[in-house]
């Protein structure tokens, strides 16, 4: 397998030649530059000073204010476990966020994608995500995140355009309700990311290192399979091979002034990783890497007040297998690069912003083009043997390319408060332009086949590619001569001997999806306009906000009010909220709509002989068209209250949420050669929950305890469990159990068993957490988390014969197409404690080492990220290592 070179290493060189070939400027009192000569020649005339040095701590990220807000600073980020490195790992233990069900899975702990995350109940694509004011949200099919990357006719994408490092993180604010109106483009949350800005009178280095590997952790072997005629492995010969990663993750930070009037600010990470995944009974290594690279110039002496000049550099690239199917390696590319230009000037009472950037971002794989499922016999052995029809798969999906362009402008104006009356008033008014172009690429036809039939005579007529006929060791008359003549395979002996003598057994497929060559280019402008006014009046306090969006494809104006009233009463203040917000995916929906749809394929047997492949006429393909849609919105009703309670802030957050107006299937109509599945507005949901929590300081500890009831529940006129006019690589099987107790299989479409998901929610979750400043060089934080029991419905690894003939060809027999099994099951309640230790050694006055030590599963408990009746890893205990340098 070829090694994934790092690409970092020439970018810490151009750092460190920009660094040494910079002149080192400080400011002194006065405003004028002096260089470093300079300053040694005047220091026998500076009296020297007393060095003091006021170290404050903002514990808990909660504050009495009107929106829904959690601030997480620096100092509180140091003191989180990291997991993988991005920021939004460390954000799952808030208030209002669930991680996903794979969260604490195997492949996961040494995984460098950022995790995904639910807010307020929503899908993870429906979060906002910022990063230095500017959106980096991933428009090219964010919804695919959540599928597994084994998708037929897709990438699996991400919520974020570009992976943020926590290096490269000064603060951020998390908001799950009552959003002000400057935000748009979600019906979850916003995870609002501002990078380092160092403001220095000297140069300032830290270099960082992290490293987790599988030898240091603790993994249970979880086989819950029932398997058809064999004895599974010794449950001690297979720990025997567990997983092994590796996993290191390099990291710079530099801020330094340049000058009097310039200051650059430089954050890189690299992470690597080589994963051991267990395919077929075999560990098969595969490898990652993500760069997360920020730098920012800032100028003050430009002819305004200040002006940042920044780039972003995040690639990531994968490399993958499809579990348990042959030669199925493929990669995966994303990530990308941006840039801005922002100016910050004040006019009179008025703080201005404007704000130019460019992003450019990709979701790209490369696979076999051939998928070839099998009949496990003679000759294609290499399969498991387990489910109704065990097969040997190998192949995979093909290649495809995508990429996202985004241009956008930004401005707004911050007035100053002023008084009108015994009220103080404030006003902030912005506009948002913005184009974006995602592009689609096929450049190679993919062929995805099904059905295989087992036939001794078969004559392939030429067909190698996908028909084997069947072959033998020695030929069957020499067979008999060795068995006295004759092969009587009544004779358990002959019999026998018959099938060792078996090279391959004779079978091809009858049914086939070929995937045709594509290019797709759509474009989209989108316009915004907010007002938020913020209002005191004595003990009241008002924020009316108005947000209003538009763009060129669904051609909807949608106006959001953001409203929060506040009653402040000394020590608490109650706080009721109503909102709406507006989603954003419309790109997808014109990628779907240009898709060009699979072409299905099918073959008989005439005697022995097998016929070429014939189009069929029964067979639906499929084109979507998204006329005349709503833009899908959450209306939100909010009522709080926060109350400084002993020192410490206690609050009672209660959220109601309804979802309208979401897109689902629709109708169809026959336009002869291929059918229109229009979709509508038919889909709704609510998202309700409680949440109450308590945060205290006490002196060098603090404690932040909260408890959240959840509820989610969705409806469409589509989640019927009707496959009717669904395309075939999008129908699985579900299995639960009737009323009688007895098992069945359904089947149904991938959006409503995505609907399924999203309505088993965790009813009950909590967080404890407690961090220890012991010393001045030592602190410690316990985070302590519970999730309720919940149902899930998750994939089994087996596939399940249907008889589909009829929908595909009036004069065949096809009974044996195989879909992939889904089953609902109960997950228990799971209890995870991890903790993380801290210490400095000073090595002079302006260097110090950092150690870190994190400990996640400390009490080595059950994750039940391996569902019932499946099979895989669970891990336990396990840990990560880091030190860092500072120099300042």
């Amino acid at each position: 397998m070829r090694l994934i070179q790092p690409r970092w290493a020439s970018l810490v060189g151009l750092t460190g030649a920009l660094l040494a070939s910079a002149p080192v400027y400080a400011k002194t009192d006065d405003g004028a530059a002096a260089t470093t000569t300079q300053k040694q020649s005047e220091k026998a005339n500076i009296t020297p000073l007393e060095r003091i040095v006021v170290q404050g701590q903002r514990y808990a990220p909660e504050s009495i204010t009107l929106n829904g807000e959690y601030q997480l600073s620096r100092d509180y980020l140091d003191g989180l476990n990291k997991g993988n490195g991005n920021i939004t790992d460390m954000l799952l233990n808030l208030p209002g966020i669930q991680g996903s069900e794979a969260a604490n899975a195997v492949d996961l702990q040494a995984e460098i994608r950022a995790q995904l995350l639910s807010i307020s109940g929503a899908q993870p694509w429906q979060t906002g995500f910022y990063f230095d004011g500017v959106s980096n949200n991933s428009r090219i099919d964010p919804a695919s995140s959540t599928s597994s990357v084994a998708q037929v006719n897709d990438v699996q994408g991400h919520p974020q355009a570009t992976f943020i490092n926590e290096l490269l993180v000064d603060h951020v604010t998390v908001y799950d309700s009552n959003v002000p109106a400057r935000f748009g483009g979600f019906t979850g949350g916003v995870v609002d990311v501002q990078p380092r800005q160092h403001k220095l009178r000297k140069p300032r280095l830290k270099l960082t290192y992290r490293g987790s590997e599988s030898r240091w952790n603790h993994y249970r072997l979880i086989d819950e399979r029932t398997y058809n005629d064999e004895t599974p492995p010794p449950a001690d010969e297979v720990l025997i091979e567990t997983p092994v990663f590796n996993k290191r993750s390099l990291g710079l930070s530099v801020g330094t002034p340049i000058g009097a009037d310039y200051t650059l600010d430089i954050g890189l990470n690299c992470t690597t990783s080589t994963i051991t995944e267990w395919s077929l009974l075999q560990p098969v290594a595969t490898e990652r890497e993500s760069i997360s690279g920020h730098m920012r110039l800032s100028s003050y002496g430009w002819g305004v007040d200040q002006v940042q000049l920044s780039a972003s550099y995040a690639p990531y690239e994968g490399r993958y297998i499809l579990t348990d199917i042959r030669d199925s390696n493929f990669a995966l590319e994303g990530g990308g690069f941006s840039s801005q230009a922002k100016v910050l000037q004040r006019i009179a009472n008025i703080d201005l912003t404007s704000n130019l950037s460019y992003s450019r971002s990709d979701n790209s794989r490369s696979a076999p083009a051939l998928f070839r499922p099998w009949s496990r016999a003679p000759g294609k052995q290499w399969g498991l043997n387990i489910g109704e029809t065990p097969l040997s798969i190998e192949g995979g999906y093909g290649d495809i390319d995508k990429e996202q362009h985004n241009l956008n402008w930004q401005t707004s104006a911050s007035f100053d408060s002023w008084q009108w009356g015994n009220a103080s008033h404030q006003l902030e008014l912005g506009v948002d332009v913005a184009y974006l172009e995602v592009v689609r690429n096929r450049h190679e036809t993919a062929v995805i086949y099904n059905s295989p039939y087992r036939d001794a005579n078969l004559d392939c007529r030429g067909q190698s590619i996908d028909c084997i006929e069947q072959s033998y060791f020695i030929s069957l008359d020499e067979l008999a001569l060795q068995l006295g003549g004759v092969i009587d395979l009544s004779n358990p002996v002959h019999l026998q001997a018959y099938q060792d003598n078996l090279e391959n057994r004779g079978q091809f497929f009858r049914y086939r999806r070929v995937y045709p060559l594509e290019n797709i280019n759509v474009e989209l402008q989108e316009y915004s306009a907010y007002a938020q006014h913020t209002i005191d009046w004595n003990a009241v306090r008002l924020n009316l906000g108005l947000r209003a969006d538009y763009d060129d494809f669904l051609k909807n104006l949608n106006l959001a009010p953001r409203l929060q009233l506040g009653l402040d009463y000394g020590d608490s203040l109650w706080i009721v909220g109503a909102n709406r917000y507006y989603g954003t995916n419309v790109l997808t929906y014109k990628i779907r709509e240009q898709q060009r749809g699979y072409i299905t394929q099918y073959r008989t047997l005439v005697g022995n002989q097998v016929q070429d492949w014939t189009t069929s006429s029964l067979a639906q393909n499929y084109r979507y068209r998204f006329d005349g849609l709503k833009t899908p919105y959450a209306d939100e009703v909010t009522l709080a209250w926060k109350y400084a309670l002993a020192g410490g802030v206690f609050s009672i957050k209660a959220v109601q949420r309804w979802q309208r107006d979401q897109i689902t299937r629709k109708n169809t109509e026959d336009q002869g050669s291929f059918t229109e599945i229009f979709q509508g507005n038919e889909g709704s949901g609510t998202h309700q929950r409680l949440t109450l929590s308590y945060q205290h300081q006490l002196g060098r500890h603090g404690i932040w305890l909260h408890t959240s009831f959840t509820e989610n529940e969705s409806s469409a006129d589509s989640y019927d469990n009707s496959i009717e006019s669904v395309p075939e690589d999008e129908i699985v099987f579900f299995q639960d159990r009737n009323a009688n107790g007895a098992t069945r299989f359904s089947l149904m479409s991938l959006d409503d068993l995505t609907r399924r998901q999203a309505d088993y929610s965790r009813p009950l979750s909590g967080s404890l957490s407690l961090r220890s400043q012991w010393h001045q060089r030592l602190s410690t934080q316990l985070q302590l988390s519970y999730v309720g029991t919940y149902e899930s419905a998750v994939f089994t690894g087996v596939y399940r014969e249907a008889d589909r003939g009829d929908a595909i060809c009036g004069d065949c027999e096809l009974n044996a197409l195989n879909y992939p099994v889904y089953r609902e099951t109960e997950r228990p309640a799971r209890t995870l404690l991890n903790a993380n230790i801290h210490y400095d050694v000073p090595l002079s006055a302006t260097q110090q080492l950092s150690f870190s030590f994190e400990i996640d599963n400390l009490l080595n408990s059950r994750t039940h990220s391996v569902a019932a009746g499946t099979a895989g890893l669970e891990t336990g205990r396990s840990f990560w290592f880091g030190v860092s340098y500072d120099w300042h």
